[in-house]
């Protein structure tokens, strides 16, 4: 069911499907967003200092304190700051992933598509169970859920349709543009997909900064290499693993290689962004690298349609972490660090810090 997008789909369906997406990440929607990030950024990193002690909201109406909503399945919802929550003030320690990474993309892409912001908490939970993977039934039952949540905002959507991402998809069902099946499987991969994607960008990207003191220490006497450091990021580390399975249509001989017709071909993107024939010094973390000419992203007419507010949100995250704590540092060894079980969307699932050394 939620297959129909444009991750998954060629054209001609891929390229109608990604025209009436691509409104909702171009230049103009992209840059009016960045005041938002930076402003969420701000207040998420003052509760991860203990600076805001106040039941202060982000603007987009959530609370930084413990939120609870109704799930459309009946179970109540938490935004998960449970464990090492997000002030530092206390013990001295914080999950960056979880006090920022985790709810800074949501809300964002739940302000895109006119989602309250409260139900960052559902699909946090419900993609943290598909992924994890450990049993197929409950992986099923947790994208129904997800599926009917969806289902649900989108029918309430019907009746107070507005200037959002998820209105004007609706106008262009209203015009045959797109099924009610493709809608919701769209929204399924911005919020799931794209949230994961930026979510682990952010963790990877400070976990490789202070995996490499000496690159983190050049960022922070040059703050405006974030951008360039952000794309080693990706191209080093990158959130994203392999693209999707590809199918060869005849065959091929690849580097020596036949590839037979029919067999299933799946480009990992991590391998190509170390080619030494593109990337000289390509096991080198180099913040100032250039040209890079990475794959994090993907390439062609599947490159990734939020590559741009992904990018926003990492430089916001990542940059305000360096400048406002220059004494941070892991707060545990890097191999005890747990990391998703897929390739495709990676990442570490907690990131402790202690933000003062």
């Amino acid at each position: 069911m939620v297959r129909r997008n444009v991750f998954n789909l060629d054209p001609p369906d891929h390229t109608r499907l990604r025209r009436l997406m691509a409104p909702g990440f171009g230049a103009r929607p992209v840059a009016a967003l960045v005041r938002t990030v930076h402003r969420v950024v701000g207040e998420l990193v003052d509760a991860m200092a203990g600076t805001d002690t106040t039941n202060a909201t982000n603007g987009m109406g959530a609370t930084k304190a413990r939120n609870t909503t109704k799930a459309t399945d009946g179970t109540d919802g938490t935004d998960g700051t449970d464990g090492m929550g997000a002030s530092a003030a206390a013990g001295g320690e914080v999950d960056v992933v979880r006090a920022l990474a985790l709810p800074l993309p949501i809300l964002v892409v739940a302000d895109l598509l006119g989602f309250p912001a409260e139900d960052r908490a559902l699909f946090r939970r419900w993609s943290d169970e598909m992924l994890a993977g450990r049993d197929g039934a409950e992986t099923r039952r947790s994208g129904m859920k997800f599926v009917a949540h969806i289902t649900e905002r989108i029918r309430e959507r019907r009746s107070r349709e507005g200037d959002d991402l998820l209105s004007h998809l609706l106008r262009a069902e209203d015009g045959g543009q797109i099924t009610r099946l493709e809608l919701i499987s769209s929204v399924f991969q911005l919020l799931f997909a794209g949230d994961e994607t930026t979510v682990n960008l952010i963790g990877i990207g400070v976990l490789e900064l202070l995996r490499h003191p000496e690159q983190l220490a050049l960022l922070r006497a040059r703050p405006e290499l974030i951008d360039s450091a952000v794309e080693e990021v990706l191209r080093y580390n990158g959130p994203v693993g392999h693209s999707r399975p590809l199918y060869a249509m005849t065959d091929v001989d690849f580097g020596g290689t036949v590839i037979a017709r029919g067999d299933i071909i799946v480009p990992v993107l991590l391998a190509a962004n170390r080619d030494p024939a593109v990337f000289p010094r390509p096991d080198v973390f180099a913040i100032d690298r250039s040209p890079n000419r990475h794959l994090g992203f993907g390439h062609g007419i599947h490159f990734c349609l939020g590559a741009a507010l992904a990018r926003v949100q990492a430089r916001a995250a990542i940059g305000t972490l360096v400048r406002r704590f220059p004494r941070m540092a892991l707060a545990v060894d890097p191999g005890e660090l747990e990391w998703t079980r897929e390739l495709f969307l990676r990442g570490v699932r907690r990131l402790p810090l202690r933000l003062h050394g």
